[in-house]
């Protein structure tokens, strides 16, 4: 009935999985449950995007609502490693003490970076290695 008691599709779980993996920039948005959130999310994503152009990484930007996460972590989460479930905690806590007040999450390279609204492209970047320095230390 209305799809309310479904379990996480197949196709949930791989992008619940995508999201709480390393070099992977994560936005968990509530637009599933909360009208309006939706250009929140997009400015969210556009930082992101923007700080890994910017420090010359490709890696995925990957969108993930409340729903398919809380659908899919119950059967995904013995393959996470700790990094992922640790991070995967922490969204939950937040969504546990602040509601859909917490959201967006954003979460790069398994690290929770910031909720609650959308992160500039300065903050997106601080949270993003450092290619200059990576590239430095490997010379020497």
């Amino acid at each position: 009935m209305f799809g309310l008691f479904k379990k996480g599709s197949d196709e949930d779980s791989a992008l619940v999985k995508q999201a709480l993996s390393p070099e992977t920039v994560a936005v968990v948005s509530a637009s599933c449950c909360v009208r309006g959130t939706a250009d929140i999310d997009a400015e969210t994503e556009a930082a992101a995007h923007a700080a890994l152009e910017s420090a010359h990484l490709d890696w995925p930007v990957v969108t993930v609502t409340v729903t398919q996460a809380q659908s899919s972590l119950g059967k995904i989460s013995s393959e996470l490693d700790s990094s992922g479930s640790k991070v995967a905690q922490q969204v939950s806590e937040l969504f546990m003490s602040h509601g859909l007040s917490a959201f967006p999450v954003l979460i790069v390279n398994q690290r929770l970076v910031s909720y609650g609204g959308a992160p500039d492209q300065e903050l997106v970047g601080k949270a993003l290695p450092n290619q200059l320095n990576t590239s430095k230390q490997a010379l020497h």
